[in-house]
């Protein structure tokens, strides 16, 4: 058997010192006491293996369902191909929606400011769409610990105004007895006959 060389082994024990005091009739001994913590540790474990797309949460609840889907079509686009060169009837087959309900989604979307366009280059009326991120960027900063029930209500407020254009006090307008800021007691909204 090999010796262990000394910078390999472990120092000793510290010796437990206990402290008399023989002034003192009565004493304590005094021990030192042990505790232990538990610690959690987090541990990832896969549950899905499959296609996943990453979506702002803002965006689940401020979008209609259509909407919804033309967000996350033209994501994975980007995704996938490094933009979304489809065509409207691409999409619509894609999607499984007529090209007029199509048409309307990127409409709204183009007009609230989620959505930029440029022309393909190509003959005909082909598009390159993306997201507008530095406006999703801004809708996120805005309604971060707002009430979610104020999505609606800044929606409509975005018929008028570009999202880029919207403020905190545009924000704290919507809210009425309906719809409370976040800390509000509800009791003080009472109306009482």
């Amino acid at each position: 058997m090999k010796k262990i060389p000394n910078r390999a082994k472990l120092p000793p024990p510290e010796p437990v010192v206990i402290k008399l005091d023989p002034k003192l009739l009565r004493g304590g001994i005094v021990l030192p006491k042990v505790k232990y913590e538990i610690l959690a540790t987090v541990e990832t474990e896969e549950v899905f293996d499959g296609m996943i797309i990453p979506m702002p949460k803002v965006l689940i609840y401020f979008l209609s369902k259509n909407e919804l889907m033309v967000v996350s079509t033209i994501m994975e686009e980007a995704n996938e191909n490094g933009e979304c060169a489809l065509s409207v009837q691409e999409l619509a087959i894609k999607m499984r929606l007529s090209v007029p309900t199509l048409s309307n989604c990127l409409y709204s979307l183009r007009k609230i400011g989620l959505l930029l366009e440029t022309p393909n280059g190509k003959r005909g009326g082909g598009r390159i769409r993306q997201l507008n991120y530095p406006a999703i960027q801004h809708l996120n900063d805005l309604v971060e610990e707002e009430d979610p029930g104020i999505y609606a209500r800044i929606r409509k407020a975005t018929r008028k105004i570009n999202i880029l254009n919207l403020t905190k006090e545009d924000v704290k307008d919507a809210y009425d007895t309906n719809v409370l800021e976040p800390g509000h007691d509800p009791a003080e909204e009472e109306e009482y006959n």
